[in-house]
């Protein structure tokens, strides 16, 4: 199953999305995410100017995770052209018999949990 496919997630696009930072808690894998959305998504507002998408900040959070294998892992940071630091984007997420696979610049991971992936945004900003 392809991310897009969940109804969460269907009008997000992690390609081009960036990753802020991934921790790990007991249970539990949180991607800080500045997220693209489509024209669909309920919270879509126009591009600012200078940007191609609209941008929300958010959380991308893996539940009742029962093991995270790390197949690739990099702490690197990539720094954009109004100096900002990102871990690169999400280049895949699929899921396949009780886990979850992701993947990107910032590595590999196969996340143990039978729950769906899901998105919280943080407060917009004025």
């Amino acid at each position: 199953m392809n991310y897009s496919d969940l109804p969460e997630l269907a009008d997000v696009y992690l390609e081009d999305s960036y990753v802020l930072n991934i921790s790990e808690e007991p249970n539990k894998i949180v991607f800080t995410m500045e997220f693209v959305l489509t024209e669909n998504h309920d919270s879509y507002s126009a591009p600012r100017e200078g940007e191609q998408y609209c941008y929300r900040d958010g959380y991308l959070t893996f539940t009742d995770v029962s093991k995270v294998e790390w197949l690739t892992q990099t702490l690197r940071k990539f720094t954009d052209a109004a100096n900002e630091e990102d871990m690169g984007n999400v280049d895949f997420l699929t899921g396949e018999n009780g886990s979850w696979h992701v993947g990107g610049d910032w590595g590999e991971a196969r996340i143990h949990t039978r729950r769906q992936p899901e998105i919280t945004f943080t407060a917009e900003s004025a």
